[in-house]
């Protein structure tokens, strides 16, 4: 193969392309990214077996073809370079040729034909959704999956898709977050764990404008948005039943200002750190207050408006978890449904419609230490 290409896009489309790649791997050409010409084009890809990426980018095919070349030492290779066309072009014994003059590299590779190809996935259930849309769904919900390996069907994001909605599900059983989202056109229905590592990848990559199209099949999933196609192996096995631990009554409801919540609960993070990130709501009229305490650092205490019902409650909950799942509300206001100290409170924007929720566990109040 031999191409013309800016210094630009064949820097992009090699990044792009090996974020797909682990830091180590058992074989040598899952380090590489397989370049090969399409029409007035070159398509970049990359797998370590779990996902795969490839985007397509613009140049002059001179002659047809496919090459491998190392990411990490092509990418810092060719960041080296002028910002002028480079010349890519395969030689004999895998070697190729990088050419941008006054420079020149040639640049010990592996045979493409080594390359695994990136898995098919067919077209039977698929839906098209806004790249925006789809970005925040995932960004709501991503934090809750867990990392625990021994749950390995929680180290991922639950795809439930039926009819025109799409529901976005992590948990780690600390806590549970549910994102719905509206989809633009799709056929069949699906319900497909995609693993953290997937999400984490496509999250970077999408951006707010496009649509996304995502196809799912029994052990893959395939998203593609424009020349950018991510693949990855779904997680096997049977998701927790979510939606019987999301609380469909209770007694108590607070609704604070976001924009005074959110900095409060993160200056008491501060503290809460020291004892097991605990941080302690107690409702008293209109306010609502925010303690931590550690007798190693000291104590953090804060007190910001809220709208009560119910009567007053003091619970305790982890600061992080929290700031999780505040930081994802774009709203002005936070509103908190929950029964009791040791119930699992319901958190979500104060818009009724908004279609996301967060099930957070409380901890056990210490007392002596926590109630005042």
């Amino acid at each position: 193969m031999k191409a013309s290409i800016s210094k630009k896009h064949l820097l992009d489309g090699i990044r792009t392309a090996a974020h797909a790649i682990r830091g180590r791997t058992a074989l040598p050409i899952l380090s590489h990214v397989l370049i090969a010409s399409e029409g007035n084009s070159l398509r970049f890809s990359a797998t370590d077996h779990q996902i795969g990426i490839s985007t397509t980018v613009p140049a002059q095919v001179l002659e047809e073809g496919e090459l491998a070349l190392p990411a990490s030492f092509a990418a810092e290779v060719i960041s080296s370079l002028p910002e002028a066309d480079v010349i890519l072009e395969s030689t004999e014994g895998n070697q190729v040729r990088v050419s941008c003059p006054p420079s020149e590299f040639q640049i010990v590779s592996l045979s493409p034909s080594e390359f695994p190809g990136l898995p098919e996935v067919p077209d039977t259930t698929w839906f098209e959704i806004e790249a925006k849309q789809l970005r925040t769904g995932l960004r709501r919900t991503e934090f809750a999956c867990s990392v625990d390996e021994l749950r390995a069907i929680l180290l991922g994001v639950l795809f439930v898709y039926s009819g025109d909605t799409l529901k976005c599900v992590a948990t780690d059983t600390h806590r549970l977050a549910v994102d719905t989202r509206m989809v633009k056109a799709g056929e069949g229905e699906a319900r497909a764990v995609v693993p953290s590592r997937a999400i984490n990848e496509l999250s970077r990559l999408l951006t707010d404008e496009g649509d996304v199209r995502v196809h799912i099949s029994e052990r893959q999933v395939m998203f593609t948005l424009g020349t950018l196609t991510l693949t990855a192996t779904l997680i096997e096995g049977q998701y927790p039943n979510y939606e019987r631990v999301i609380p469909t009554e209770s007694d108590k409801r607070i609704v604070v200002p976001t924009a005074l919540f959110l900095p409060a609960v993160r200056r008491a993070e501060i503290v809460a750190r020291a004892d097991l990130s605990r941080a302690v709501l107690k409702t008293s009229g209109e306010k609502v207050s925010i303690r931590a305490r550690s007798g190693t650092v000291g104590q953090a205490y804060e007190e910001v408006e809220a709208v009560r019902e119910g009567d007053d409650i003091e619970i305790a909950f982890n600061a992080g978890f929290l700031l999780d799942v505040l930081n994802v509300i774009d709203s002005e206001g936070v509103q908190m449904d929950m029964d009791g100290p040791l119930s699992p409170t319901v958190v979500r924007p104060a818009d009724a419609d908004d279609g996301y929720l967060c099930v957070v566990m409380p901890m056990q109040l210490q007392e002596g230490l926590d109630q005042v």
